[in-house]
């Protein structure tokens, strides 16, 4: 039942799906590419959001984060960080002005990173707690503690 196929999927339709799954129920807006990945039976087991990156610090014509991933649980050992090689590929083929990856893993939801490692890519530090945003703007209400997220690079 390993991932066969990634492709771009109908965006709306995705982001729902995995809306309705990830453990976080969202997904920020403004993502590029929804990828879907099939099993060899044509059923979807995994998908992926691709977007400009949050950091303002980095070129969003060269850097493209991976804002949401979501597999299913029957899915088989390594799904995961082989679907990341995967959509690697799909970038380098059609998104080559891409020139590096970025991605961010929540320790203290759990997620150490065990995927991005395996697909080799590097750790590169941990946000900052103290950052402003719209949710730290006067008269909004935070809706989750912030915590340091894990920060991950990888070249497509």
């Amino acid at each position: 039942m390993f991932a066969r196929q990634a492709q771009p999927g109908e965006s709306r339709e995705l982001r729902e799906w995995i809306v309705a799954r990830h453990y976080l129920q969202s997904a920020p807006p403004g993502y590029r590419v929804a990828l879907e990945f099939l099993d060899g039976d044509r059923n979807r087991i995994g998908a992926m959001l691709l977007g400009r990156p949050t950091s303002r610090k980095y070129d969003e014509r060269c850097w493209l984060e991976l804002t949401r991933m979501f597999f299913i649980d029957e899915a088989p050992p390594n799904t995961e960080s082989r679907a990341l090689a995967m959509m690697r590929r799909w970038v380098r083929r059609w998104m080559p002005e891409v020139r590096a990856l970025i991605a961010y893993s929540d320790p203290a939801a759990g997620h150490t990173g065990t995927v991005y490692r395996a697909d080799n890519w590097a750790p590169f530090g941990f946000t900052t707690r103290t950052h402003a945003g719209w949710r730290t703007r006067p008269g909004r209400r935070q809706a989750e503690e912030a915590t340091p997220k894990a920060r991950w690079i990888r070249t497509p």
